[in-house]
């Protein structure tokens, strides 16, 4: 898988910041094995970068990844041989956060359900590294909206899926947004009635006027996620 290994470093309780040899199996795996993953251009380049640093082998498909960005220029080497995104304008002003771009895959299977309910999930993931404006909502809401008691739930709950929620923002609330916006059955087991209420939260918080205030003081005039007619899309 393309990202398996990247996700691991970026995003795993215990393994983030670490180039792994294989990618771990059954639960311990996390995120790496899930059917969907997404991540900024930057984010993927700084994985490049580490593997170069520590003379770490590319994947196969790791290869094709970078080879087919490159190619579509998305992604370039700067003159220290580093790869970086072509899509922020000026990288030494630009906080790679604040990159509007996603990398999205998701595997193949049999199961039709299976594969669409993980493009729809990723592509949440998609709207909210490309629209500000709905990256902005889903901040107010995890900071002004959501309870210092809500935010322990939601982390201990990724940290549950061995995600790196506790020390990474931006994961807590890019899962919090693609798990409130797309699960229809993981939150409707008893024991997970906590998170269920959340989700409803969210969902009000994204038709009510309060959370729908733009930078220039007026209201936005709808939350509905789009990623606009002029970005460009690179299928592999």
């Amino acid at each position: 898988m393309a990202l398996g290994r990247a996700s691991v470093f970026l995003e795993d309780v215990d393994l983030h910041g670490q180039i792994v040899s294989s990618i771990p199996s059954g639960r311990s795996g996390g995120a790496a094995n899930y059917s969907g993953h997404n991540m900024r251009v930057n984010s993927f380049c700084t994985f490049l970068n580490r593997c170069k640093e520590e003379t770490k082998e590319l994947f196969g498909e790791e290869k094709v990844l970078r080879d087919r960005l490159m190619e579509c220029k998305i992604m370039r080497t700067n003159k220290r041989g580093e790869y970086e995104s072509s899509l922020a304008k000026d990288n030494d002003r630009w906080h790679p956060s604040e990159e509007q771009s996603a990398i999205l895959a998701v595997c193949s299977s049999s199961d039709k359900k299976e594969v669409r309910d993980a493009l729809i999930h990723e592509a949440m993931h998609g709207v909210f590294y490309v629209s500000r404006a709905f990256q902005k909502f889903c901040y107010w809401f995890w900071e002004e909206s959501m309870t210092e008691e809500e935010r322990k739930t939601w982390v201990n709950f990724l940290i549950g899926l061995r995600y790196n929620a506790s020390t990474d923002t931006e994961l807590a609330v890019n899962e919090l947004q693609a798990y409130m916006a797309t699960e229809r059955k993981l939150f409707e087991a008893s024991e997970a009635a906590e998170l269920k209420q959340l989700q409803l939260k969210f969902s009000r918080a994204m038709t009510e006027k309060t959370s729908r205030v733009n930078d220039n003081g007026g209201l936005e005039a709808s939350l509905t996620p789009s990623i606009g007619s002029s970005t460009k899309l690179v299928w592999l």
